[in-house]
């Protein structure tokens, strides 16, 4: 993510193209945010695009969309109503 703004390193950051989300760092985060019993850092940062062209724009060379863990919509749904994610527009 080279044009990003580099999160802690203890974080998990998240991106969107406005139908999907996929996690980008924090994998070791990942287990634990999904099930929501274990500590995780919040705030979530989810960067948020307009499009998948924007998107892979900002990727760093070599990394492929469909090789990054994708999210499921209800856990998104979950870390929104709990005040656990920040979403920044890009």
């Amino acid at each position: 993510m080279s044009d990003l703004q580099k999160e802690p390193e203890e974080s998990i950051v998240l991106i969107s193209d406005g139908e999907g989300h996929w996690l980008i760092e924090g994998e070791k985060y990942l287990s634990a945010m999904l099930s929501a019993e274990e500590y995780f850092p919040t705030p979530v940062v989810c960067y948020c695009y307009d499009t998948t062209f924007d998107l892979m724009r900002d990727l760093d060379e070599g990394v492929i969309l469909n090789s990054l863990w994708a999210i499921h919509p209800g856990i998104i749904g979950r870390l929104k109503r709990e005040d656990h994610i920040i979403e920044k527009r890009q």
